[in-house]
């Protein structure tokens, strides 16, 4: 029996949000969690695009070095990546290797994207996946996405402070 448990939580329906996964286990993500594509956001580590596409699923790598931001170009790549996948009603697995803060930052962008607030998204985060916490740096990388999205987009949200962003990202998960 297949003793091996994957490392995400689902965000929303079709979003999911954790850590890295063993390549042997792709087939599994791939028929009983229905994942389609795949973000991996490691630096550290570079996936076989062939092994995923063997058992249905596209990948997109965006190498971000562990506790840093994502590059500005990354994002938008990223955000587009993955809703193309979700506007098609496919699952979009976004993965780091623990899935604490770069997949976080990447997976908060694409929950503003797609019409949410950022502490209500980050709200969200916390309820689904309690580890989710972003280092300051990743912070300041959403916030210069998010700067720029409103920027080009009408809103009606502020910029979150450091403080509002602490209170959510660095609660303890409360049971």
């Amino acid at each position: 029996m297949n003793a091996w448990q994957p490392n995400f939580n689902w965000i929303t329906e079709l979003l999911a949000v954790g850590g890295s996964f063993p390549s042997e286990q792709a087939e599994t993500l791939a028929r009983e969690h229905g994942v389609r594509a795949v973000v991996d956001l490691r630096g550290e580590a570079v996936p076989d695009p062939h092994v995923l596409r063997r058992h249905g699923m596209t990948l997109l790598h965006l190498p971000t070095e562990d506790m840093c931001g994502v590059e500005m170009p990354d994002l938008e790549h990223g955000i587009r990546f993955v809703n193309s996948f979700l506007d098609e009603g496919l699952a979009v697995l976004i993965h780091c290797e623990h899935g604490i803060g770069r997949s976080a930052t990447l997976a908060l962008c694409v929950l503003v994207h797609r019409g949410m607030s950022p502490l209500e998204a980050l709200a969200l985060m916390k309820r689904q996946r309690p580890l989710v916490s972003p280092s300051p740096v990743q912070f300041e990388c959403w916030c210069a996405w998010l700067d720029s999205y409103r920027f080009t987009n009408e809103v009606d949200w502020q910029l979150p402070s450091f403080e509002e962003f602490k209170a959510l990202a660095y609660a303890t998960a409360r049971r």
